[in-house]
């Protein structure tokens, strides 16, 4: 775009009302949400799967890109070249580092070839100990041994494998529990496994109705694919933890939730457990 009109249109939009802007989104932009549905079961068949291969080699070669040095950081195959933090939740392993003397040693359940790692990793080089375990799927477990294991990242199918490797601090899930056809098992599981502190993060969370399903429509430039994905009711969320954990923090996190007319808001929740 000529810098001319992209000025033009910098200095237009305080002018334009937002539900113009909003409306020009919904029929012109990309939906990224579509379709609503009472149960996975019923979404599923409209949607495709989390382990199409050629999801697995777009991540993976951007991953690389990472290690090498040529991009700062990757999230869902797409590079960034410049290195930007998400700051709540650096705040939140800084204070569980804080915790336990210096030392953080995370379980990444759901963290593809380390994401959060890689984007973080120089924030958090300081520790006196960091030790950043993954939990994936069988394929992305492969690849993350083969291409990008070592003393510091490590890579595995369960979290029952990863925890008989080590005893960890706590317990991360970003941008992953509402991609699970049954979240509230997993955070039944979660919640029983009692680790010191769990984080959440980039939830899509809301507080006037039960939980749905919509279908998450990749743009075909990032790589096509389609997903269900829960949009949860916070009160049923937080239940699982009620019993055994505190909310340290609560906050707003990054992830961006277009639902059309409406921008859906994005939550991280940082958990405590009670001492017995």
């Amino acid at each position: 775009m000529p810098s001319s009109i992209a000025n033009w249109k910098t200095r237009l939009r305080p002018y334009v009302p937002a539900l113009a802007r909003r409306a020009k989104r919904v029929f012109f932009g990309w939906r990224w949400f579509r379709g609503r549905y009472p149960t996975w079961e019923k979404a599923q068949p409209h949607a495709a799967s989390y382990d199409e291969p050629s999801i697995l080699a777009k991540v993976l070669h951007a991953t690389l890109e990472v290690k090498a040095g040529r991009a700062a950081y990757e999230r869902d195959s797409v590079l960034f070249f410049q290195p930007v933090v998400e700051a709540e939740l650096l705040a939140c392993l800084e204070q569980v580092a804080a915790a336990a003397g210096g030392r953080l040693r995370v379980l990444d359940f759901g963290g593809s070839l380390g994401t959060t790692y890689w984007q973080h990793r120089a924030r958090l080089g300081h520790l006196a100990e960091l030790r950043w375990d993954v939990v994936e799927q069988a394929h992305f477990v492969e690849a993350g041994r083969k291409h990008l294991q070592d003393d510091t990242l490590r890579f595995f199918p369960t979290i029952d494998a990863a925890e008989r490797a080590c005893a960890h601090d706590v317990l991360l899930a970003s941008g992953v529990v509402h991609c699970l056809p049954a979240p509230h098992a997993m955070l039944t599981d979660f919640a029983a496994r009692a680790l010191p502190w769990l984080i959440l993060h980039n939830l899509p969370l809301h507080d006037d109705e039960p939980d749905y399903v919509m279908i998450e429509h990749v743009p075909p430039d990032i790589y096509p694919a389609t997903y269900p994905v829960w949009f949860l009711n916070r009160a049923r969320f937080l239940a699982h933890f009620a019993a055994g954990y505190t909310v340290e923090q609560s906050y707003a996190s990054t992830a961006i939730w277009d639902r059309g007319w409406q921008d859906y808001p994005s939550s991280g929740l940082m958990l405590r457990r009670r001492a017995p």
